[in-house]
């Protein structure tokens, strides 16, 4: 057997096995196309679909670190009266939004939850009661939306969110009113900006006797002007407030006036009368300042009451790059020539 032999009969026995290979080859099914996070600007901006639904999704939240101080005066037996406080609270609270269409309208359900940690330093002594850490459930609820709005869950009641958050400016919003508790309520929304809501809230008590509340308010260009009622079941006792806001340009204020017949959980200051004026001028895109006055007549909760007094407010609202806010605001009360300072820090996303 010469080389050309053996040459030849390699080569043949080469095509031999790959046509058997060929025969016997594994089929490599084609990868199923990936199905990329699409945009859904339905609902705004940061909203996505959740891949294989036609639910939208937005995350979002803050993280906060705030520094406090007032100086109200507090006794202990064995050490004497301390002179001050100083405090730190740092706060993480995501916010999940998830929304979608149906026949009945637009299906929302959205929740926020706030992480805490409290650092408590007492100055006079030099020591603390010790870091505390909490969660809290701020938002849980579900809403439907066509002609009005449905709510069902947990949040920030009618009375405090319908005509706005007191001052709206940082730590020292004013007294108005405010509760987060479970609710039922339903908002009807007319022509021209006006609305109207009714609500069946939590009692404090846990019973199943609901606290009310009802509004109505008008909301144009120029800014908003409503009143809201609410009754305290268990109190037995009713709260009324009225609310006026304008917008003009780089200024903005308003007026609040508050009522309670007697003490109940909407009592502002534990006052029967109170008004809150506020107002707001932006010097530029990124820096604003804000001032506040809040007066309170006699103290519902003391027999006979007590003198009236006043709290005086100043803030500052800076924004020095895209999702950072700086706010330092300070407070002070007459009566309890109370001292409260805060310096606010918030990263949104």
């Amino acid at each position: 057997m010469n080389i050309k032999s053996l040459l030849l009969g390699s080569a043949a026995a080469l095509v031999a096995v790959s046509g058997a290979r060929a025969a016997d080859a594994v089929v490599v099914a084609e990868p199923e196309p990936v199905e990329y996070v699409r945009v859904c600007d339905v609902y705004g901006a940061g909203f996505f679909y959740i891949p294989g639904t036609e639910n939208c999704l937005q995350i979002g939240g803050y993280v906060r670190y705030q520094m406090n101080y007032n100086n109200l005066d507090w006794t202990e037996t064995d050490v004497g009266p301390h002179s001050y406080r100083f405090w730190k609270l740092a706060r993480f609270a995501p916010t999940f939004d998830v929304r979608s269409e149906t026949e009945w309208g637009t299906l929302r359900a959205f929740a926020e939850v706030e992480f805490d940690w409290n650092s408590y330093t007492w100055s006079a002594r030099d020591v603390g009661t010790g870091a505390a850490q909490s969660t809290n459930l701020n938002h849980a609820f579900i809403e439907l939306t066509g002609a009005g709005t449905l709510r069902l869950g947990k949040g920030d009641t009618p009375y405090a969110r319908f005509l706005g958050y007191g001052n709206q400016f940082g730590p020292f919003v004013g007294s108005y009113g405010f509760r987060n508790s479970g609710e039922v309520s339903y908002t009807f929304h007319g022509g021209n900006g006006f609305s109207a809501v009714i609500a069946a809230i939590e009692s404090s008590t846990g019973l199943f006797e609901p606290a009310v509340e009802v509004g109505a308010r008008i909301s144009q260009g120029w800014g908003t002007v409503g009143a809201m009622v609410a009754y305290d079941t268990p109190a037995n006792a009713w709260s009324a407030k009225g609310v006026a806001r304008v917008k003009m340009d780089a200024f903005s204020a308003g007026v609040h006036v508050f009522y309670s017949n007697a003490a109940n959980a909407y009592t502002v200051g534990n006052s029967e009368l109170s008004v809150l004026g506020h107002a707001r001028v932006d010097l530029s895109n990124t820096f604003a300042v804000a001032a506040s006055v809040q007066w309170f007549d006699r103290d519902l909760a003391t027999s006979g009451g007590t003198a009236d007094r006043f709290q005086y407010t100043g803030a500052i609202d800076w924004r020095p790059v895209a999702g950072l806010r700086i706010r330092p605001e300070v407070s002070y009360t007459t009566g309890t020539k109370a001292v409260e300072a805060a310096i606010r820090f918030d990263r949104s996303f």
